[in-house]
């Protein structure tokens, strides 16, 4: 049962929670008028490609290995569009959560509480802010654009 959980965990509520978030930042960057958002999902050869208005889809081979949205406009983002692209993330990650409770109030079981539990565990861990190996946390992003105006 543990394996099968854990594989679970790796392939498909990972992905679930990774298309998630990084579908809020795309639909932050949609809001605040970008012209052109690449949202990209996991790492390696590209195995499957889509475009729709003006977003670029990118699906790797490996899918379970995170993911980053990537938006632009023909101005620069005001600070506070910044700030609202980095917190979508995070927040559609907390509103999967919340709608997964519901769904799990009616329909209990291990899967939908681990889906649940990474949902806000991602949520969680994106609004604190640090970098790391050239990659910066959506808590990072946040903090930069409110202290070097």
């Amino acid at each position: 049962m543990v394996i099968v959980l854990l594989l679970y965990l790796v392939f498909i509520a990972g992905p679930i929670g990774t298309i998630t978030h990084e579908l809020g930042h795309a639909f932050g960057a949609k809001w605040v008028g970008a012209n052109k958002i690449v949202l990209s999902i996991g790492s390696g050869k590209v195995i499957h490609h889509s475009e729709w208005n003006n977003m670029s889809i990118y699906i790797h081979t490996l899918f379970f290995l995170g993911g980053m949205t990537y938006s632009e406009t023909t101005v620069p983002y005001h600070r506070k569009e910044v700030i609202l692209i980095a917190l979508a993330g995070p927040l559609l990650s907390a509103l999967a959560a919340a709608l997964c409770f519901v769904f799990y109030l009616f329909y209990p079981g291990d899967y939908m509480m681990l889906l649940i539990l990474l949902h806000l565990w991602i949520a969680f861990i994106n609004f604190i802010p640090f970098h790391f190996r050239g990659k910066q946390s959506d808590g990072y992003t946040i903090y930069k654009a409110i202290a070097f105006k």
